[in-house]
């Protein structure tokens, strides 16, 4: 059995999938069963939903051959409490959730692998004890970018090798995409053909009540009352419901407010959610995994970041310009902003650049570092 390790929780899209490409790659290398340990009993049957065929718990550690961490942001604090003391709940999670599978790896000599992960900030001097053990004693560690490489190396201290490998999910590509999802996807938009479509990702951070949050409709708002042919996809990268009524209440406000339909799609799957995202015309959003899957099946998207991560994502393929924080939005950033999206929406723009292939080629060397490592191991 091979163990993948990631944050199953909430059924969040970038994690699922994560996991997903990192099965898939382990599957190409060798026919051994998937195990995934960690995941709560509470989130079992969604999880089972998408994983179907996957081995879940420690029962059968005995079998384990090899542990891969499947990417994410494990190791890095979320910015809002990057200063916080150690009771902050963020440090009780990142115990409860990544310690214990390299910790039995440490104690039992099983082979690890620390794959794609971001790296910091941690505050707590036990948080970053603990990770610098983790990283420590990895037999291969790659991390997603430039900054995670600097805070491992120099914060850290890690001796051994680290490599910097852009995120996995920017291997993705449209033949990737299983054929009932990508059709699943073409049949919903099929009435709408020949419009622009506008992927507006999130719509919570759209809807709450900040500063932000209201230049963001206003300029939203402005955007589409003044767009022709243009239908507002609306979607969720959550299958829990209560991420559903974010979408129904954005597209209510926006049929409301400009006197154009909407789209709704809540979250059916990690493979539907890629499907819609090759199907858009242009993508808003706030989360990471949304844009970077965008980029990597070269749909442009705008970003309003609600962390830092985000922005070294779009400072690593060389757009920042596309990707403000979303607590410095103003008036003017958020038209800027709606604006570039609307213009590529209509004008198809591309962002398949010599960028572009030069990140798609690099993302694709963790595939060989999965299959090297599995390789070295079992």
């Amino acid at each position: 059995m091979i163990v993948i390790h990631g944050t199953y929780h909430d059924n969040n899209f970038g994690d699922l999938l994560l996991m997903k490409i990192y099965e898939r790659w382990i599957l190409n290398t060798c026919k051994d069963d998937i195990v995934y340990p960690m995941v709560p009993k509470a989130q079992l049957k969604r999880f089972k939903q998408h994983f179907p065929h996957a081995h879940v718990g420690f029962d059968e550690r005995k079998s384990w051959k090899a542990l891969i961490y499947s990417g994410g942001g494990h190791f890095g604090e979320p910015d809002k409490i990057a200063k916080h003391a150690y009771s902050n709940s963020w440090n009780k999670r990142f115990f409860k959730r990544h310690v214990l599978p390299a910790e039995l790896c440490i104690w039992t000599r099983l082979p690890y692998a620390i794959m794609g992960v971001g790296v910091g900030p941690l505050s707590n001097f036990f948080v970053r004890n603990e990770v610098k053990r983790i990283l420590t004693y990895s037999k291969t560690t790659t991390v997603r970018d430039t900054i995670s490489y600097q805070y491992a190396k120099n914060v850290l201290n890690i001796r051994r090798d680290v490599k910097t490998i852009p995120d996995a999910a920017l291997s993705i590509s449209k033949s990737d995409i299983p054929e009932e999802p990508l059709e699943k996807i073409k049949k919903l938009l099929a009435p709408y053909m020949g419009m622009s479509f506008l992927g507006i990702h999130h719509p919570r951070d759209f809807l709450v009540d900040t500063k932000q949050s209201k230049i963001l409709q206003k300029s939203l708002l402005n955007g589409i009352k003044s767009s022709d042919n243009l239908l507002p996809v609306i979607f969720s990268d959550n299958g829990v419901s209560e991420y559903s009524k974010p979408c129904n209440d954005l597209c209510e406000l926006i049929e409301n407010q400009t006197g154009k339909s909407c789209l709704v799609v809540p979250f059916q799957g990690v493979w539907e959610t890629i499907a819609l995202i090759s199907e858009m015309s242009a993508v808003l959003t706030t989360k990471l995994h949304v844009g970077i899957v965008a980029y990597a099946l070269g749909v442009y998207c705008e970003s309003f970041a609600i962390h830092s991560k985000v922005a070294r994502f779009y400072e690593q393929i060389n757009r920042s310009s596309q990707c403000s924080m979303l607590e410095d939005i103003d008036d003017e950033i958020g038209m800027c902003k709606i604006s570039a999206a609307l213009d590529a929406a209509y004008s198809r723009r591309s962002v398949m650049d010599k960028t572009w292939t030069m990140i798609k080629e690099k993302s694709s060397l963790s595939e060989k570092m999965v299959a090297s490592f599995l390789h070295s191991v079992i």
